[in-house]
């Protein structure tokens, strides 16, 4: 059983679902009926896909957290990540043409910027600012702004407001990963916020992040975006990423982090579906 859900997790089929899970939060969130299906076909094999593609780039022997259970299953098991990453490239491939093609236009920057990310000759993950900023921008931008795009003709508030609260609540799930690899981050000479203002700071900032999400959630139900119902989910969901970061610490296991915080995209996201059903 432990093995399966390594693989899950660390797959990284656990985060493709979460992208699910949050663009079929929007969907909810702005009354989309399609809710999009082959999109997030498209979108899950296409995390599958990024994620994967770069932990082939991982390297042992420079390595200093070999010690990570996260870390150790991906050098065990290069093979399946391969393999995972040729699924998620086919499965992307073909579930392409099932969607519109203006995806290509909304995506292809969002492709480079996360091929950037890791990629050994710029690798924009060693800059704090920049590594928050681009899982930031690739997340909303996949999961909230390019659902929307393609069942609206006009940008107006709703839009705009929408796009603030994800945003908001992306960061805050980002940056307590900071926190979990600040040893690691360290040693490689990356640049953090853990590394550069300590963990009670950085926790605290990502915190704030949830308390502005909050604060967002009731402007979207204030603006008549939101239903009280999807308002109830969304808090209960808000309350519930609070709590998890309000305890994150280096120490937590990195199950805490990746089913955790990471599942709090999935809570979100199973909390509406379930509201939207009655």
């Amino acid at each position: 059983m432990k093995r399966f859900f390594d693989f899950i997790l660390f797959g990284n089929i656990y985060v493709a679902l979460g992208a699910v899970s949050l663009i079929q939060s929007t969907c909810i969130q702005l009354q989309i009926s399609s809710h999009l299906f082959y999109y997030c076909l498209f979108v899950f094999f296409s995390t599958l896909f990024i994620y994967n593609l770069q932990r082939i780039f991982y390297k042992k022997a420079e390595d200093n957290s070999y010690n990570s259970v996260r870390r150790q299953w991906i050098f065990k098991n290069q093979r399946t990540i391969k393999l995972l990453t040729l699924l998620g490239f086919a499965g992307a491939g073909v579930f392409f043409f099932f969607n519109d093609y203006k995806i290509l236009f909304y995506l292809s920057p969002l492709f480079v910027l996360s091929l950037a990310y890791f990629i050994p000759a710029i690798k924009l993950r060693k800059s704090a600012f920049l590594k928050l900023f681009t899982l930031a921008l690739v997340w909303v931008i996949t999961t909230a702004v390019v659902p929307a795009l393609l069942n609206i003709s006009v940008i107006d508030y709703k839009f705009v407001l929408h796009t603030l609260t994800r945003f908001c609540f992306i960061l805050s799930i980002c940056i307590p990963f900071d926190i979990r690899d600040i040893a690691i981050d360290t040693a490689e000479n990356v640049s953090t916020l853990p590394n550069k203002y300590g963990e009670t700071i950085t926790r605290n900032i990502a915190l704030f992040f949830t308390v502005i999400y909050g604060v967002l959630i009731g402007s979207e139900y204030y603006f008549t975006i939101i239903s009280f119902p999807v308002l109830v989910g969304l808090l209960i969901s808000m309350v519930a990423t609070f709590l998890f970061i309000l305890f994150a610490s280096s120490k937590r296991s990195e199950y805490y982090y990746v089913a955790g915080i990471d599942g709090t995209m999935i809570l979100q996201g199973l909390i509406l579906m379930l509201i939207s059903m009655k």
